[in-house]
C-alpha cells in the first residue's frame, strides 16, 4: 500500500468510529433522559398503593433497568 491509501483507509476508520461514537452517546442520551423521568415522576402517576416493599415497586426496577442499560452501552457500546 502506498501512503495515500494507507491514509484514506486511516481516515475511513475514524470516520466509522466516530459515528459509531455519536451513536453510543445519542443511544445513552435517551436512556439518560428515561432515568430523569422517572426519577422526576410523581408517585400518584405510577397508581401504586402505599407501603409497598421497595422490591415490588414498579418505579425502582424501570430505575435499575435504566441504570443497567447506560453501564452496558457505556461499557460495551
Amino acid at each position: 500500500m502506498n501512503g495515500f491509501a494507507m491514509t484514506t483507509f486511516s481516515a475511513v476508520l475514524l470516520g466509522v468510529s466516530a459515528e459509531h461514537c455519536w451513536g453510543v452517546v445519542a443511544f445513552v442520551g435517551v436512556y439518560v433522559l428515561l432515568l430523569v423521568w422517572l426519577l422526576l415522576l410523581p408517585a400518584r402517576v405510577l397508581d401504586e398503593p402505599p407501603g409497598r416493599p421497595w422490591w415490588k415497586r414498579s418505579r425502582v426496577w424501570a430505575v435499575a433497568i435504566a441504570v443497567i442499560q447506560v453501564l452496558v452501552y457505556l461499557g460495551l457500546g
